[in-house]
């Protein structure tokens, strides 16, 4: 059984945290399951305001970032910025908000900038675990229409992705191709649309992904079956917007400690961070390669992080109270 931290009732009695969520001023209490535009973001977002409200003394909701540079400049500092804020339109915003964030010098979750640029480079993700001895995919990526010129040293199907992103952007199953002249159509469009497109070799295979606590601890990984061709998983159906998706704990045990231990060993190298998700493609004969790495992970009771904790014994509140616990021991603020 894990130890998981908890805040001390003195602090709960003075903490204020300032939670900063895309859309988190955007309802009336509570929003909508699943919206028509923002599937079940809204909800998701007040699940994890009302764990919030029981950890401390206040929780201010902050729904953008121009509201939030405005909060900072004006009215008594927060103890702690709770941030889950991924989208905003410009060029790796993940980026940015970290940054605004560190800026403002006061403890907040998740990671760094540094180490948050790394989680939104997929090919870096893949040269670290490489370099780390970890299996993964071949791939290459392309910068201009130049690095398209003669196909990669590897064979075909190819995957074609955004190289940045978060949340399956640009994933569909136009992703998938038979061969290089398929591939290059596809990575051609990215580059049109300014995004710098990966190449990968096809792993055929399942989506398991490693839900990881700070400390670090892993909990159960999870299964998520997609219907799409080679159970390829999109931004809509992670929105709850299309069907045919769905996540279960991962059945293997003997595969589930690998993939714990690989996950683990992946995420020392991506410290500090306060949790994380580690995701692996698994194949037909159990092999398995690292896909990428995720440092702000969706918190829905109904996604892979809280079904990988509930699998390991551990329920939705308990699990963001360790994390936050951790994130604030981890910054010098005492959660006794």
């Amino acid at each position: 059984m894990f130890k998981l931290l908890q805040i001390g009732q003195e602090q709960r009695r003075k903490l204020d945290i300032l939670y900063l969520a895309k859309y988190a001023q955007d309802w009336s209490e509570p929003p909508p399951m699943v919206h028509p535009r923002y599937g079940r973001e809204l909800y998701t977002k007040f699940e994890v305001l009302s764990v919030l409200r029981s950890l401390a003394r206040s929780v201010e909701p902050c729904g953008s970032l121009e509201a939030f540079e405005e909060r900072m400049n004006c009215g008594p500092a927060p103890d702690y910025i709770f941030q889950i804020y991924n989208r905003e339109a410009v060029r790796n915003p993940e980026i940015l908000v970290s940054c605004l964030c560190a800026r403002s010098g006061i403890p907040y979750l998740g990671s760094p900038p540094n180490i948050r640029a790394m989680a939104e480079d997929k090919w870096i993700t893949k040269l670290m675990a490489r370099g780390a001895g970890l299996p993964v995919p071949e791939g290459t990526v392309a910068v201009s229409e130049a690095d398209l010129d003669d196909p990669p040293a590897f064979e075909g199907p190819y995957f074609v992705k955004p190289r940045f992103g978060a949340n399956s952007e640009g994933v569909d199953e136009g992703s998938i191709c038979g061969d290089w002249q398929e591939a290059r159509a596809r990575a051609s469009t990215f580059l049109a649309a300014g995004e710098e497109p990966l190449i990968e070799a096809l792993a055929p295979g399942l989506d398991v992904t490693v839900p990881v606590l700070g400390g670090p601890l892993a909990m159960h990984p999870v299964a998520n079956h997609s219907e799409l061709r080679e159970g390829i998983q999109t931004e809509r159906q992670k929105r709850y917007l299309d069907p045919g998706k769905r996540g279960e704990p991962f059945q293997d045990k003997a595969l589930c400690k690998e993939l714990q231990e690989a996950a683990l060993a992946f995420t020392r190298l991506v410290q500090p961070c306060d949790y994380l998700r580690v995701d692996f493609r698994v194949a037909p004969d159990g092999s398995f390669r690292l896909l990428e790495f995720n440092v702000t992970c969706n918190l829905a009771t109904t996604m892979s992080m809280n079904i990988g904790a509930n699998a390991a014994g551990v329920s939705h509140e308990a699990m963001i109270e360790h994390f936050l616990c951790y994130s604030l021991e981890r910054q010098g603020v005492s959660a006794a």
